[in-house]
């Protein structure tokens, strides 16, 4: 060790830091979600549009609102979440099983532009419906560049 040598320091936290451990947190908070099974299933989803929304209709009986999150990144919407079994140690023999149970994952491209931050949801009859308001179409510029050759 050299004479003028100090305890070993954090790197300073610069905005790609920052970006990495919030990417890190989330991720491990999907993983946590999911516990050890690596099993994710996909629930039945309807994307339709109204005159003033695009509209996403997942079909997740048995889950509670606590259990689900909804994350708009770009253009695309992942809607996450868990639904709960029976109680493993009260089943004794399953005779059939076709519900799936576990951590669910949904991504939807949406090709449209609209706003996020005006996105509301509701839950209903074991449904849960995302109301995003549609936005103006976006201008697009062309550009022209001449080559000196």
């Amino acid at each position: 060790m050299t004479p003028n040598a100090g305890p070993i320091r954090a790197r300073p936290l610069d905005d790609h830091n920052v970006f990495r451990q919030f990417l890190h947190d989330f991720y491990s908070l999907r993983r946590s979600l999911r516990g050890h099974r690596r099993d994710v299933w996909e629930p039945p989803t309807d994307v339709y549009e109204t005159e003033q929304d695009i509209v996403i209709k997942m079909s997740i009986p048995g889950v509670k609102p606590q259990q689900v999150a909804v994350e708009c990144n770009g253009e695309v919407l992942t809607i996450c979440g868990v639904r709960k079994g029976p109680d493993p140690g009260s089943v004794r023999t399953y005779h059939q099983m076709e519900i799936r149970n576990g951590y669910f994952e949904r991504r939807i491209v949406i090709h449209r532009p609209f706003d996020s931050s005006g996105a509301k949801a509701r839950y209903e009859d074991g449904f849960l419906y995302v109301f995003i308001p549609k936005a103006p179409e976006l201008v697009r510029h062309v550009l022209t560049i001449k080559l000196n050759v």
